[in-house]
């Protein structure tokens, strides 16, 4: 008896488990989209930047249609807070270069259900930034 009520226990957990993972696996994040031309990303976007250390800060970034970008993290102080670099189109990516920090980003549009996100990933591994569209 103590045996199908721990089996039975166990099945029940499992089954949550797999509901919960699909329910946050569908909360996360929208279809990432080819990168096919920079107007699909030219805008203002506001959101956090998460440092390696930890710390997430929040953050702006400004994209004009020739790719060039201007973002500013206002809590960092070395060597920010402003930031400026160029946005181009490579193997259908979004790669960025910062000409203030010479570091390189692959730069992902995330779009669907109504909903857009830019998100950029640092090469080196030091940061990651999600942006909505600001307001």
């Amino acid at each position: 008896m103590g045996r199908r009520i721990t089996r039975r226990f166990e099945v029940r957990l499992v089954a949550l488990m797999l509901i919960v993972m699909t329910v946050a696996g569908c909360a996360t994040l929208p279809p990432a989209q080819p990168a096919r031309d920079l107007k699909a990303i030219a805008g203002k976007w506001a959101g956090t930047l998460q440092l390696r250390d930890g710390r997430t800060l929040p953050a702006t970034m400004t994209i004009t249609e020739d790719g060039t970008w201007e973002s500013r993290v206002p809590g960092l102080d070395n060597p920010g807070p402003q930031f400026v670099g160029s946005i181009t189109i490579v193997d259908g990516q979004y790669r960025s270069t910062s000409d203030t920090t010479g570091r390189t980003a692959t730069v992902t549009l995330h779009e669907g259900g109504g909903k857009r996100l830019l998100r950029a990933v640092n090469y080196d591994g030091r940061s990651t930034a999600d942006f909505q569209p600001a307001q």
